[in-house]
């Protein structure tokens, strides 16, 4: 999978001086955001007419880089990228003799063409069952799958491949799974994290504070001694990172539904959304005398098990007494699953109907349940896949706990 790159062209001192609604200037409000000290107007108003300019200028001073080594950095390539696009091609190739056959029919509304894009939850390139590998067993489902274990969502938005195949392929639904890379891909786990665990930067936060005020606690239960362990070790790049990602998806999914007042072309299409449950920390190799588990000592050595979570959490010298890591990855999570939730709520109240949703698997999985630090046993898959299912085959009802999010596992 080649990904297309548009360089930057202009320094961040070029940009335009353009102001918001608030009266302060754009570039005023980057500062902000990434300071952590930025407030919901301020961030509303920084949203409204993002552009892809802003966007990189900010992923490039969270990361302290500039555009094309962060590319490079966050570039799938040789040996994963391989056996990406081996499974991809089977899969698009099934998806193709599915229309030569006649699959799409306009007036047989139970079949929909599926576009997937994403990362290692849609696409593990080796042995393990993954959640499209569950979604494509449909049969009134033809899927075109992007994804590509080890993609980061600012490769996803840079290559922009997705925007051609919906010109093509004019899907009913969209899938994309994003974000878990961006976030602990190449170590950089190391740079988001406060090692002293005295951080006050979700108390300075207006926006995550609300995230969480807002969450439906009885659907998914807040571990309030986790959560507020946890959350006093991520660091003001942390939730500038996570600003930078409400960003990114409401900049996506905009650009692809359209105005409520001017429509886009695909403003009827079903888009959703995936977050992840709560990874787990570890280096074990999993060598053990379950039979059954044969492959996970295989996957932890080929993937290089540990590096994503437990190394850099260990290189800035956290300690894990009392299950700390796991504490610090759980308000993580618990976080980018409500960032997302938010950005149904959004687009539902904005346009008035439903046309994002997002599954919410937090929660699903026990420690026994995954394969490595970030990835769950093919069970798992399968049962979240279920639940993509249920989703992409019905309309918006009050078997959603909010509309425009679905945990029912």
């Amino acid at each position: 999978m080649q990904l297309k790159r548009t360089p930057v062209t202009k320094s961040f001192r070029s940009i335009d001086p353009q102001f918001t609604k608030t009266g302060v200037r754009r570039s005023n409000l980057i500062d902000c955001l990434l300071a952590n000290r930025i407030s919901i107007n301020q961030l509303e108003d920084l949203r409204d007419g993002i552009t892809p300019e802003e966007l990189s200028i900010i992923i490039q001073r969270i990361y302290d880089l500039n555009e094309k080594f962060i590319l490079d950095l966050s570039a799938v390539d040789g040996m994963l990228r391989r056996f990406n696009l081996v499974k991809n091609n089977n899969r698009n190739y099934e998806f193709g003799k599915k229309i030569r056959k006649g699959f799409r029919d306009l007036d047989d509304k139970k079949k929909k063409i599926i576009l997937a894009e994403g990362d290692s939850w849609f696409n593990y390139p080796i042995i393990l069952t993954d959640i499209i590998d569950r979604i494509r067993m449909e049969n009134n489902f033809a899927l075109y799958s992007l994804a590509a274990g080890g993609d980061w969502f600012l490769n996803m938005l840079t290559g922009r491949e997705y925007v051609e195949e919906l010109s093509i392929l004019h899907p009913d639904v969209f899938l994309i799974s994003g974000g878990g890379n961006d976030l602990v891909g190449s170590k950089r786990l190391a740079a988001i994290v406060d090692p002293r665990g005295n951080s006050n930067e979700y108390d300075e936060s207006e926006w995550a504070k609300k995230l969480i005020s807002d969450a439906d606690k009885n659907s998914t239960p807040l571990d309030v001694e986790k959560f507020t362990t946890g959350i006093q070790y991520l660091s003001k790049d942390f939730f500038a990172l996570l600003m930078f990602f409400h960003l990114q998806y409401y900049s996506l999914i905009d650009g692809i539904l359209g105005k409520p007042d001017k429509p886009g072309k695909f403003s009827g299409m079903k888009i959703i959304t995936q977050g992840y449950d709560y990874a787990r920390p570890s280096h074990s190799k999993g060598f053990g005398p379950k039979l059954l588990n044969w492959y996970i000592p295989f996957v932890r050595l080929f993937l290089g098990h540990g590096s994503w979570l437990k190394e850099p959490l260990q290189l800035r010298g956290i300690p894990d007494e009392n299950d700390l890591h796991q504490k610090i990855v759980y308000s993580m999570i618990y976080l980018f699953n409500e960032m997302m939730i938010d950005i149904g709520r959004l687009f539902t109240e904005k346009r008035n109907q439903p046309n994002v949703f997002h599954i919410d698997s937090r929660g699903l999985v026990d420690d026994n349940g995954w394969v490595d630090e970030l990835h769950v046993k093919p069970k798992h898959a399968m049962k979240i896949g279920d639940v993509f299912i249920k989703c992409i085959n019905e309309t918006a009802s009050a078997t959603y706990k909010n509309v425009y999010v679905v945990s029912k596992f």
